[in-house]
């Protein structure tokens, strides 16, 4: 099954793993359509990770660099088993309009980040989760 990554499960990064041990392969990169905020959010545990959220009123959206895999399907239950709150697996539109499996992130991360809680920051500017740690300098 296709499935598009936006943060730590892209190539080269600390979760890629994850999907390649399940025998996931790489497809191409992507965008997703302009419909999608990006936010770097601390999860409990102090690890900073992205969260790609699609609000209501498009305010403030852009398109998001992503990446296609293919997974195979019978084992899509033991990637979902991996991937903590506020993260899911949900459908998410790409840039050509078409509908695929891929991560997106519960509001919460959204409006903390708009409350200014300093546990969570808006990187969509930065139009993709590489782009944000390459600024950071990591």
């Amino acid at each position: 099954m296709k499935l598009a990554v936006c943060g730590l499960h892209l190539r080269g990064q600390v979760l890629n793993s994850q999907l390649t041990d399940l025998g996931a392969t790489f497809i191409r990169e992507c965008q997703s359509s302009a419909a999608y905020r990006l936010f770097a959010f601390t999860d409990s545990s102090g690890k900073t990770k992205p969260g790609m959220v699609r609000p209501f009123d498009n305010k403030g959206c852009a398109s998001i660099a992503m990446e296609m895999w293919d997974l195979p399907t019978e084992n899509f239950g033991a990637f979902v088993s991996l991937i903590p709150a506020p993260l899911g697996i949900g459908s998410v539109e790409l840039h050509d309009g078409t509908y695929v499996h891929g991560f997106i992130c519960e509001a919460w991360v959204m409006e903390a980040a708009e409350r200014g809680d300093s546990r969570c920051k808006e990187i969509t500017q930065y139009g993709g989760w590489l782009q944000f740690m390459q600024d950071r300098g990591k």
